[in-house]
């Protein structure tokens, strides 16, 4: 799971919630999806690589994760997601799952809806089936080169295609929405919004 520091993040929430809320925000969001992720069959560790250590251990206090630093060299998401998989693969890792860390509406049973399907690449899209929200990649899929950014799902699906690999996208509410803007905020489930509310008065 790759996590940003706790200042530039949701930046597009800045009209409604203030710099602390903001950081709040973060860490709540990133807590629920790492806790749905130790809590989903199939899921054998989680690793969170970040630019910002000392932010994200203290974000993920008490939970048992492990934190990777991003290399200054390696900007970007890709580039931290490549250098994730570059020290787990040296380690004999198996299987990867990418989940960004703001989806408040993520449970296990949509973890494991993912890894069920049969493919070596398995992309669950966001709401407007544009971009990536969750990234599966089976062994064989380790030539596969991660394309986040705008219109990242069509970049993956043609990133599949080059390498000749199946590839599945699947379309669920829990994996769906992700939260950066007002307009994310209004599309979450009600009992979604009473929880990240409480935690973010700011939002209510």
């Amino acid at each position: 799971m790759p996590l940003r520091d706790g200042v530039s993040g949701k930046s597009r929430l800045a009209a409604v919630l203030d710099d602390d809320s903001r950081r709040r925000l973060v860490r709540v969001l990133a807590r629920h999806v790492v806790t749905t992720l130790l809590a989903s069959d199939g899921i054998e560790r989680v690793v969170v690589v970040t630019a910002d250590p000392v932010f994200t251990r203290e974000t993920l206090a008490g939970l048992e994760v492990e934190v990777l630093e991003q290399p200054a060299d390696r900007p970007g998401l890709n580039g931290a997601l490549e250098h994730a998989r570059e020290v787990l693969t040296a380690r004999g890792s198996g299987p990867l799952l990418v989940a960004h860390a703001d989806l408040p509406a993520l449970t296990p049973e949509d973890v494991a809806a993912l890894l069920a399907e049969d493919a070596p690449v398995v992309i669950a899209t966001d709401r407007y089936r544009s971009g990536t929200n969750l990234l599966f990649l089976a062994s064989e899929a380790g030539g596969f080169r991660f394309r986040f950014g705008v219109g990242s799902l069509a970049a993956h699906v043609a990133e599949a295609a080059a390498h000749r690999l199946e590839m599945m996208v699947v379309h669920r509410s829990g994996t769906a929405v992700d939260l950066d803007t007002a307009d994310d905020w209004s599309q979450l489930p009600d009992e979604v919004r009473a929880a990240v509310g409480q935690e973010v008065p700011g939002l209510l």
